[in-house]
């Protein structure tokens, strides 16, 4: 008898293992063919520019004086900031790009941290505005890539305009007040990596796009839905936050620019508390980020800081005429800057 049982039993698990291939080889191929439809649908809109070894996605939006650069956050790319670069395009050259791995750009070598995403930026513009100083608008995480760049160029760098941005010292802050961070582990984003190559994603977003919260049309949504669930998107996300404590490390370490001109504009409501458990402290965090953006003001002795009272951390698509006004602002004083070195050069 226990003989029989041992056979049925290895019977039993060879059907399953063949229904779990079968099934997973099923998913596989409906992924194939979504994704073969998602690229038709959603083409590159911009040329891919070569960096060394791979290409970045970039668009260029007007032919104005000044070069504005938009970096974007996280595991972020150039639809994150919305019909904002267009709409600067009317009165300067707005550049929009996908950092490796991200967007429309190929994948690119590690480590991903922000001396690797800031020597890239520059290949870019060498590139695609040889010689021209930028503006640098840098959200979030991205604001960490900005602040490079300009260490790194300070000749190519005319001024930085920092939209809710994440401080170096934020994650001590929040120890010190006992606030547990909030960050997406980079094992979970490998795993949904997985996951998306079968399809179980596009199953488990099917009816509801997780996209649904963000200002735009829906059919950049679903854009932005396609695209994550590309593999390769999610492994440049993952390897961006895996650099998150050398970046913290190489930010501290950063010198004050006293004479460049700066805007800091920050979230009061950073933190939606839907996107916390029910217990989680989100006012105490979302004020402890408020108090920890006061420390981007030692950076340069021209910044100065925008409270925006009720905006969450997308601030950029919920209030994007408050970024407009920030670039502005910042355009006229570089300006100003600069017929001042004029005159007393003369």
């Amino acid at each position: 008898m226990g003989v029989e049982w041992s056979a049925a039993s290895r019977s039993n698990a060879v059907i399953f293992l063949c229904l779990s291939a079968a099934v997973l080889l099923l998913g596989l191929l409906v992924e194939t063919a979504a994704r073969r439809r998602d690229g038709k649908r959603w083409p590159r809109p911009g040329r891919a520019i070569d960096v060394g070894g791979h290409g970045l996605h970039a668009r260029v939006f007007g032919e104005g004086e000044r070069l504005v650069v938009f970096e974007a956050d996280e595991g972020a790319w150039s639809s994150h900031w919305g019909r904002l670069p267009e709409e600067l395009g009317k009165v300067a050259t707005a550049v929009v790009y996908d950092r490796a791995g991200l967007g429309w750009s190929e994948s690119g070598p590690p480590p991903r941290d922000v001396e690797t995403l800031a020597r890239e930026l520059h290949h870019l513009l060498q590139q695609l505005a040889p010689g021209r100083p930028v503006i640098l608008v840098g959200h979030g995480t991205g604001a960490g890539v900005a602040r490079t760049y300009a260490h790194r160029y300070p000749f190519e760098t005319s001024a930085l305009v920092l939209v809710d941005p994440m401080h170096e010292g934020f994650g001590d802050l929040l120890r010190r007040e006992q606030v547990a961070p909030l960050k997406p582990s980079a094992w979970g984003i490998g795993l949904a990596s997985l996951l998306g190559r079968f399809g179980v994603l596009r199953l488990l977003n099917s009816r509801q796009s997780p996209n649904e919260h963000l200002p735009l049309p829906p059919s950049q949504r679903a854009e932005l839905d396609a695209h994550e669930l590309e593999p390769r998107v999610r492994r440049a996300a993952a390897n961006e936050l895996e650099c998150e404590a050398r970046n913290v490390a190489y930010l501290s370490g950063l010198a004050a620019v006293p004479e460049l001109p700066l805007r800091v504009i920050v979230a009061t409501e950073t933190l939606d508390p839907a996107d916390t458990p029910p217990d989680f402290p989100h006012e105490d965090y979302n004020r402890l980020w408020v108090e920890q953006s006061a420390a981007f003001l030692d950076v340069s002795r021209r910044a100065q800081r925008v409270l925006v009272e009720g905006s969450g951390h997308q601030l950029q698509l919920e209030r994007p005429e408050i970024v407009l006004e920030a670039i502005l602002d910042v355009i006229g004083e570089v300006e100003e800057v600069e017929a001042l070195r004029a005159a007393e050069e003369s």
